[in-house]
């Protein structure tokens, strides 16, 4: 191009909102560098859907003591092979330097520079749906390091699943203070969503999804931690993944809470214009001068408090493997959560079949007509058929743990 055009296109100001998607690692990587080289201030960064064939083809061999053992003349014999990926992570960077792939520091390497340079500036960091195995790079350093401004984080369906490790989110929990979406599936027990609530202020979206404990097997948030971060009264969109607590016993024992909250009076009127106590209170509609004597003598008023699951306005609910809900659970979370704008629900036949003995696919077909007849019906009033705001999908493919919990409980002969 010409200089003029090329002094355009430098000019840092441009690259403010970056979205770098469906790239071969070798190519985002570049990019990375390019935009180091330009050293803009970044508001936003999102990387979506890209991918490595070197990463997704590469197979190294395991050996294989039993086989070295009855053929120790053939040493051909001796190895088995597995995808790269499949190892620990010492292993894997081991892996890795003998093939010579150094793609993971590069990115390392730009990510720390790109960071460094806009962490006055960076508010939203997306990272999503990627094959990249960004476990070996320094992504975590990099949000820990550079995220104090950032207010949104997604890290969702890429290689590695997600946070694995509950130190991690309280790590970024502590450096990232400012946060208010924080999206995918972590590593969130009790203990990180408490430091979580107390950390983040101004937390209004937040995904709960089980993640897996090496020493403890499957764990998740409980009933009592999902109870608490409603009782916060902030978190507006929510996302319940496949979550045991979600259950129709545990949707009405909260419901009944809130009930009985309700009933002893729980919600303040929100901002008094002055103190009921006063007097002459009852007198001040008609007198407003004496509004500001009352004011006067008044403490501070009582902040109003929402009632349990009252701020949420946005609901995501996913059912694979956990006990799933039927139609008494669905008419007690639709009053459990009185305020929802849009609710998605997510499940398969297998969740069902697996949960309820003799269950039939028409058994099946008319539990979901009953539910979307009484879910369209209660919620008819706020809801209009031009603004479609209930979304189901009742036949989701089978997940992958479905179908190894499927071979497990099959019998054997």
């Amino acid at each position: 191009t010409c200089r003029t055009w090329h002094r355009i296109l430098a000019d840092p100001s441009l690259y403010t909102h970056i979205t770098l998607d469906d790239m071969e690692f070798n190519t985002l990587v570049a990019c990375l560098q390019q935009l180091c080289r330009l050293a803009p201030r970044i508001r936003s960064l999102r990387i979506s859907n890209c991918h490595s064939s070197f990463i997704s083809k590469t197979t190294v061999p395991v050996q294989n003591t039993s086989i070295m053992h009855h053929f120790p003349q053939q040493p051909g014999m001796h190895s088995l092979y597995t995808h790269i990926t499949s190892f620990t992570l010492p292993r894997r960077r081991e892996e890795y330097r003998k093939l010579g792939f150094t793609l993971h520091q590069d990115f390392s390497r730009a990510l720390v520079v790109l960071m460094e340079q806009s962490q006055e500036s960076i508010k939203c960091l997306e990272i999503q749906d990627n094959f990249l195995d960004l476990e070996m790079t320094e992504l975590i350093f990099c949000i820990v390091r550079y995220g104090r401004h950032l207010e949104h984080l997604l890290y969702d369906a890429n290689k590695d699943g997600g946070f694995v490790a509950p130190e991690v989110v309280s790590a970024i929990t502590a450096a990232c203070p400012n946060i208010k979406s924080f999206r995918g599936q972590h590593a969130i027990s009790d203990t990180v969503l408490r430091r979580m609530m107390t950390g983040w202020e101004d937390l209004t979206s937040v995904t709960l999804a089980p993640y897996q404990s090496p020493s403890m097997g499957t764990k998740e948030v409980s009933l009592e931690g999902l109870w608490s971060l409603l009782e916060c009264g902030k978190v507006e969109t929510l996302e319940l993944l496949d979550l045991s607590c979600i259950s129709n016993e545990n949707v009405r024992n909260m419901m009944l809470r809130v009930k009985h909250l309700q009933a002893t009076g729980f919600e303040h009127p929100a901002n008094p214009a002055f103190d009921t106590d006063h007097p002459f209170s009852h007198l001040a509609s008609r007198f407003p001068s004496l509004s500001s004597s009352f004011s006067s003598h008044q403490q501070t008023p009582p902040t109003a408090r929402l009632l349990p699951g009252a701020s949420v306005r946005h609901l995501t609910l996913t059912k694979y493997t956990s006990t799933p809900l039927t139609l008494p659970g669905f008419g007690a979370l639709l009053k459990l959560f009185p305020n929802l704008e849009t609710l998605k629900f997510t499940t398969n036949f297998f969740t069902y079949d697996h949960q309820f003995q003799g269950l039939t696919k028409d058994i099946y077909e008319e539990e979901i007509l009953m539910v979307e007849r009484m879910i369209r019906g209660e919620m008819s009033d706020r809801w209009t058929p031009e603004r479609t705001c209930w979304s189901s999908d009742w036949h989701a493919p089978v997940t992958e743990e479905q179908r190894l919990r499927a071979g497990m409980m099959r019998p054997s002969y």
